[in-house]
């Protein structure tokens, strides 16, 4: 009879994890915004991905590009967007106290 794989063999220790997933962990509860290849913007709260690397985000209002748009959103609630649709994402940007002092951020909001 075969064990099931112990959970010691996944270790959540940083200094194993790459740097792209300590990335996304860290937008994690950020809000982001997301254009989309259909002209629409997402502007949520991201609580994460699945397998596929489609993006998950909460408390979201929608909004669509264009001139005869209107410029109010909508409030969608939970939303999954496709991976294949993203064309931008857009986050906060954090800084380190050194970098606000030397205003190393170029007066950009966003990364």
């Amino acid at each position: 009879m075969s064990s099931p794989p112990s959970s010691d063999s996944v270790s959540a220790d940083s200094s194993t994890t790459p740097p792209a997933i300590t990335a996304v962990r860290g937008l994690l509860k950020e809000t982001l915004r997301i254009v989309t290849s259909d002209n629409r913007v997402f502007l949520g709260t991201f609580v994460g991905t699945d397998q596929l690397l489609n993006i998950l985000l909460v408390n979201t209002e929608e909004y669509l590009l264009g001139p005869e748009c209107e410029p109010a959103g909508r409030f969608v609630g939970q939303v999954m967007v496709p991976w294949r649709m993203i064309t931008q994402v857009e986050a906060p940007l954090r800084l380190h106290n050194e970098q606000r002092r030397r205003g190393e951020n170029g007066g950009s909001l966003y990364l």
